[in-house]
């Protein structure tokens, strides 16, 4: 009896601990706007890595607890209040520093994941990054964030597996 209790409350901690630990990757960042950013893509584990790469529906489902995915307005308020520099050393892609407070988070250069001759394969990865909104555009587009050497926001097939950044509404 004894060993069975002992056993129950060490697979308990370890579903705390683990808990915790996965909490722990969704860090958000005040960069005095609408809402907060997350300091990685979802999948990733820190924010240089690409994450994870999701059709539009798919990407939907990973919103809950109050973190989702950011909507075209929302991208549209990264862009202008803040100044972008693009990184060439290391993983490519462009540090958005808030014009407002200072603050900080890094995109890298993700690409985006589509069928290739041998089946899905990432293009454009290390020079163009793409994160998908929450913003529909019609019944098989949404939008998107995109980048290269300019910055904007676009359209495309829902299809398309591009990885995602979670926002949070700012807490008053």
């Amino acid at each position: 009896m004894k060993r069975f209790f002992f056993t129950s409350v060490l697979c308990l901690l370890t579903l705390i601990v683990a808990s915790f630990n996965v909490q722990a990757q969704n860090e958000f960042v005040d960069l005095g706007l609408s809402v907060t950013w997350a300091t990685c893509n979802v999948g990733a584990n820190s924010p240089e890595e690409n994450g994870e790469y999701y059709t539009f529906d798919k990407a939907l489902t990973l919103e809950n607890n109050g973190e989702r995915l950011p909507t075209k307005e929302e991208f549209q308020e990264l862009i202008d209040n803040c100044t972008w520099l693009w990184r060439e050393e290391g993983v490519h892609g462009y540090m958005a520093t808030s014009k407002k407070n200072g603050n900080s988070i890094f995109l890298p250069a993700t690409g985006k994941r589509a069928e290739g001759f041998d089946g899905p394969k990432v293009f454009f990865g290390g020079s163009i990054g793409y994160f998908w909104s929450s913003s529909v555009y019609n019944d098989e587009k949404a939008y998107f964030l995109w980048f290269g050497e300019i910055i904007g926001t676009d359209y495309y097939d829902r299809i398309e597996e591009r990885p995602v950044r979670l926002v949070q509404y700012v807490k008053k």
